[in-house]
């Protein structure tokens, strides 16, 4: 008898038996009989996928019929004792299940899942206890989103109280969100938390680092002695990825590993199709993995294309088990009906670029009726005043439409997260990638109107990543009964948007490539300090250039070649501060003249428009383009240092952000009466090309309102600023560190302050603004000890909000304490 598989299941009678149950068409007594008897076969055979169809069948019988009988069962066998104590909650459940034959037992046996007034699935207690017991050993932890990674992390930190403990994220963001949930964890040997390289000295004794992969790169470099006893790799499966951010998240990765040969390794990923692809070159791991494979959520993946030539508004199901489609009879006129129509309380829209998301969430708001919420009052106040009233995002909340993207400040999208979250009248988020990693919202169905991520598709791993994030298991199993169960049936819709969606794009064929269960993933390794990435002539030179940078930052690391090493402290300062547009090792005595005669031409760099020129004529003139191009090589043109040198004077100057808004639109305006074309640059923004480039990254400012130009300039702060922060300011780090920098102007263009308490505070994770209010208004609240650390006293937000400040600033002041 030849092997059941999913391919042959699909050329039985038993197809068209199971697409009618999908698309919602009455069967007869008889016929579900039949599907359920099916089911219990497919529950007992051997291979996962058969399992998977079978447990979806029994949730869709019960969410359709109201009868979880089989479903309460099925869950007990296969470990899913949140879904069985889901249906024991329900009261007409539990009359009729405890008549079942040792319906005591079981709910005694549920129990023995239960931790902190939480059910836990077999597989997520089996992952506490495998972490718990292997803390000692280097492991690879691939769980879905809404499994517990945070909580394994906190754990860890409580148990393991003499240890010290670096913790790596990709992003700013997620930086915080990490803090914030250790500050929350209210654990006695934390003490403070590192953040940012100079919170830490020698001296200090610090244990729990949370750092980004520059970051740490950095403080490794500047102490020499420092180690861990454990690392944690958050979104991990970034490592494949062969840019130059994670070739030096594996070079900061391999580093720490050298610095102590008996440190662990906690790789934690939601996908990843072989653990093994994870080790790092030079970096002697022996790695164990545990894998999440339990099925719990199984979703129903829609597709509605209203594309021009392409599709017909027509509502279809695609079933990722049978690979078939089945069309619902349900037609839209256009994108916003059929989204408005399927919503629920919280929905996510996925789009692709910023600009478009903007645009996206204005035209959705226009379509719905403002609604009254306090919450969403505040929040539009807060906004006004600290941007301006004409900010775009305001006209959306105030609509119950929200949009979230890389190019808003941090506080504020971790501010907006929060509104989302706390606000019932807020039922739409159209936001980007930025959801992919560590976005925690409550979502119940996602929209997508476009599935690439930049200029590529969205992977199937992370096609499955953001799908993994709508109806998270602590937003499920916090409802009851059957509501807790129908959301486990989430419901992804994949639509065809002109303008959004790529003209040429199968979409359909895009659903069969991604989810198709027959389909086998396949990691895609591309980061050259991998084991398992295949170094050949297009990647050799790259090879070579990383694995000399590494063997600089730690000698002694690289044992199967004869390396390069850096003969100056320039060269040094390079490399530690990942600087990879130049080739360090042929240009760094050239570079240490340079800045040499620099410095005696203009002496000690102490205003902003000799920096920019610093920069340019010691480090832009020595770039080399075989290493790629950079968007950096603008500030060969003055008009360009002349901005960066005026922005620096803002900041200096203490502007508030409305008033560098401003700044910009008058810079703007100046820009197209002084220059013949009233073109300026914007980047993405743009809507127009220029010249010979195809790209349209400029906008003619004389065609833009008052508002437009505002909602341009909020945008462009925070890329421009991101910009000089991560890019330009590497220089100045590395002139200050050969001291071509006048110290008190290191420190204002740093800190915006010379102030040392004031300094310490920004350290330690303050912005500039909660900083300065702290010290005129509540220095009452700040104490230094006999090392001059700050404390700030958690009742400091108490007392911040008993005096109505901002709420955003109160917002940031509860990311950083633990407020009583």
């Amino acid at each position: 008898m030849k092997e059941l598989t999913l391919r042959r299941l699909a050329n039985t009678s038993f197809k068209e038996l199971y697409l009618r149950f999908l698309s919602g068409i009455d069967l007869s007594d008889s016929e579900i009989v039949k599907l359920l008897a099916i089911a219990v076969l497919f529950l007992n055979h051997s291979a996962a996928d058969i399992k998977r169809l079978g447990y979806r069948i029994v949730l869709f019988y019960g969410n359709r019929s109201g009868r979880y009988d089989a479903l309460y069962d099925v869950a007990i066998n296969s470990g899913l004792m949140p879904v069985s104590a889901v249906i024991n909650s329900d009261p007409e459940n539990d009359r009729r299940l405890s008549d079942s034959f040792l319906s005591n037992y079981i709910n005694s046996y549920i129990d023995t899942f239960r931790q902190n007034g939480l059910v836990m699935t077999e597989q997520q207690s089996l992952l506490q206890d495998f972490v718990h017991k292997e803390t000692d050993n280097s492991l690879v932890i691939v769980a879905p989103t809404s499994y517990g990674k945070s909580e394994l992390i906190i754990s860890t930190v409580r148990d393991n109280p003499h240890k010290k403990i670096c913790i790596l994220v990709p992003s700013k963001a997620l930086l915080a969100q990490t803090k914030k949930r250790l500050v929350d964890a209210d654990i006695d040997t934390v003490g403070r938390i590192v953040t940012h390289p100079e919170m830490y000295s020698d001296n200090k004794q610090c244990r729990i680092f949370v750092l980004t992969q520059e970051r740490l790169t950095r403080l490794l470099s500047e102490h020499s002695e420092l180690s861990f006893d454990i690392v944690f790799v958050d979104e991990a499966h970034n490592l494949l990825s062969g840019d130059r951010r994670n070739e030096l998240l594996a070079t900061s990765i391999c580093v720490a590993g050298a610095r102590n040969r008996d440190a662990s390794f906690k790789f934690l990923t939601p996908f990843i199709c072989d653990e093994l692809n994870l080790r790092v070159r030079y970096l002697k791991l022996g790695i164990k993995g545990f894998r999440i494979d339990e099925y719990v959520k199984s979703e129903r993946f829609h597709l509605c294309d209203f594309r021009e030539n392409h599709g017909t508004g027509e509502l279809q199901l695609y079933d990722h088990f049978v690979n078939s489609w089945v069309s619902l009879k349900t037609k839209y006129n256009n994108c916003f009906d059929l989204i408005l129509g399927e919503a629920l309380s919280k929905n996510i829209i996925y789009g692709n670029k910023p600009k478009n998301i903007e645009y996206f969430a204005w035209s959705l708001a226009q379509r719905l009726p403002k609604v009254q919420c306090p919450i969403i009052n505040k929040a539009c106040d807060e906004l006004s005043d600290n941007f301006d009233s004409q900010y775009l995002i305001i006209d959306c909340l105030r609509r119950g439409v929200m949009y979230h993207h890389g190019s808003i400040a941090d506080t504020v999208r971790l501010y907006l997260e929060s509104v989302f979250s706390k606000s019932n009248k807020l039922k739409y988020l159209v936001c980007s990638a930025t959801l992919l990693e560590g976005v925690n919202l409550p979502i119940e169905k996602l929209f997508l109107i476009d599935h690439r991520k930049g200029a590529n598709l969205l992977s199937p791993s992370q096609f499955k990543n953001l799908v993994g994030r709508v109806n998270r298991f602590s937003e499920v199993f916090s409802e009851k009964g059957s509501t807790a169960l129908k959301r486990l049936e989430s419901s992804i819709y994949l639509l065809g948007v002109d303008g959004y969606t790529r003209k040429g794009s199968d979409l359909e064929g895009y659903y069969q490539k991604t989810v198709n269960v027959s389909k086998e993933d396949q990691d895609s390794l591309k980061n050259v300090l991998l084991e398992g990435t295949d170094i050949d002539d297009s990647n050799s030179k790259k090879f070579e250039d990383a694995v000399e940078r590494l063997e600089n930052l730690q000698p002694g690391i690289v044992d199967d070649r004869e390396c390069k090493y850096v003969t100056t402290e320039v060269g040094r300062l390079l490399l530690a501060n990942g600087i990879g547009e130049i080739d360090v090792f042929d240009a760094e005595e050239e570079i240490a003249h340079e800045l040499s005669q620099f410095i005696e031409t203009h002496g000690q760099i102490q205003d902003s428009t000799t920096l920019m020129l610093a920069i340019k004529q010691c480090f832009i003139d020595y770039f080399d383009e075989s290493h790629g191009y950079s968007e950096l090589s603008r500030l060969e043109e003055e008009s360009a240092r002349k901005f960066y040198a005026m922005m620096l004077d803002w900041q200096i100057k203490k502007y508030s952000v409305k008033q560098i808004i401003y700044q910009y639109i008058r810079h703007w305006d100046d820009l197209s009466q002084s220059q013949r074309s009233p073109l300026v640059y914007v980047g993405k923004w743009g809507d127009t090309s220029y010249n010979e480039s195809f790209n349209e990254h400029w906008v003619d400012m004389s065609t833009k309102s008052k508002k437009e130009k505002i909602n341009l300039a909020i945008v462009r702060i925070k890329e421009e600023e991101d910009f000089f922060d991560y890019h330009i300011f590497r220089f100045v780090e590395v002139m200050n560190g050969v001291e071509a920098i006048e110290p008190s102007f290191y420190k204002t263009i740093k800190y915006g302050t010379t102030n040392e308490t004031k300094i310490k505070m920004i350290k330690d994770g303050f912005s500039r603004g909660l900083s300065d209010l702290i010290l005129n208004k509540y220095s009452d609240k700040i104490r230094l000890d006999q090392d001059g650390e700050i404390t700030i006293d958690p009742k400091l937000v108490a007392a911040m909000r008993d005096n109505e400040e901002s709420e955003l600033i109160v917002f940031e002041a509860q990311m950083n304490l633990k407020f009583t």
